[in-house]
């Protein structure tokens, strides 16, 4: 009997086939997301535990079964399923994620990782970076990192900054809630503080997101044509001047102790433009919001603030609206910012 062959439909012309590897917060958000947005998760990953071997679709609070069972990550056949991307909810670290890129990449498949460093990895961790494209281009995918910052803090300062004849500067302002019931934030954040009990703490201790937020902008000068020569981070304590109530320590905080930390980061370019960022994790003052602010220094000057709401499902929802894109773009490692600003996801 003659073999009849299978036709192969384009992947641009059904909807995207997912491999979602890890079902923590994020991942369950963008589970919820995706369901209601026509793009199919068929096969779900995490670290052994309690979650291993139940439905998916009951482990993210949606009412129906997705008809998946989540797998051991460690003993997954990635290459059993027809997928078209893997997205990857794991760590902040490109080299936590590393063993999970390899795996996906590896097994033929599109790449989107959550992960803080995966935005702009040659400015992160240049030899993981040099592993995930050479992995990336040998297999024929792409690989991009995408999430809240995406808008928020890196097309933001390129949209704002397009609008400028000339640029002498651009200026990056961000603050974010870290005042909630948590034990791991206090030693997180070294708060509750004297400015010199911080500055000996992370004298002697890295801090886990140094590194981080410097590519941001450094990012954004990259992508505007710039050449960036110097990269400058400075971890600083916030105090009050002024008691405020403390939700992690359940008590007040005195003034002059520390409610939170700032990344001072400095930016310098061949072209003589350059950029800083003040990067504050800390308690809010009463009236304040989580915002993103860019300014640029120029003919015309601009400015543009960005009010933080549900933080979670806007990185799940940058992550679903990301995938025909990354889909579509050529092998390697692309940077959102070389994939054009994100539309919004269709009914």
């Amino acid at each position: 009997m003659m073999e009849v062959a299978r036709a192969v439909v384009p992947a641009s012309a059904r909807s995207p086939r997912v491999i979602l590897y890890g079902v923590g917060r994020y991942g369950q958000e963008f589970v919820r997301l995706a369901a209601g947005r026509g793009v199919q998760v068929v096969a779900a990953v995490n670290r052994a535990g309690a979650k291993v071997g139940r439905e998916l679709g009951d482990v993210c609070g949606l009412a129906e079964s997705l008809g998946v069972t989540i797998s051991d990550c460690d003993t997954f056949d990635y290459r059993s399923v027809e997928a078209d991307i893997g997205v990857v909810f794991v760590a902040d670290r490109l080299v936590d994620n590393q063993l999970a890129h390899e795996r996906l990449l590896g097994a033929g498949l599109n790449v989107i990782c959550h992960g803080t460093e995966s935005y702009y990895p040659w400015g992160s961790d240049p030899e993981c970076a040099w592993k995930i494209d050479a992995l990336a281009k040998a297999h024929d995918v792409t690989f991009t990192g995408t999430g809240i910052w995406d808008m928020s803090r890196i097309w933001s300062g390129i949209l704002l900054a397009g609008q400028s004849v000339s640029i002498e500067s651009l200026q990056h302002q961000t603050v974010t809630q870290i005042n909630y019931p948590s034990p791991r934030i206090a030693e997180y954040a070294g708060l509750d503080l004297t400015p010199a009990q911080f500055d000996e703490k992370f004298r002697t201790q890295r801090h886990s997101l140094a590194g981080m937020y410097k590519t941001i902008p450094e990012h954004v000068l990259t992508a505007l044509g710039y050449t960036v020569t110097g990269v400058d981070e400075v971890l600083e304590p916030v105090v009050f001047d002024a008691p405020i109530y403390s939700q992690v320590l359940q008590r007040n905080t005195e003034v002059g102790r520390t409610v939170g930390l700032r990344f001072r980061i400095t930016v310098d370019t061949t072209e003589g433009v350059s950029a800083t960022a003040d990067i504050e994790l800390r308690y809010l003052r009463p009236g304040e919001t989580e915002r993103m602010v860019w300014d640029v220094t120029g003919t015309p000057g601009s400015r543009m603030v960005i009010e933080r709401r549900d933080s979670v499902a806007a990185s799940a929802a940058a992550v679903v609206n990301r995938i025909p894109d990354v889909i579509n773009a050529p092998s390697g490692i692309q940077l959102v910012s070389q994939l054009g600003p994100m539309k919004p996801g269709k009914n």
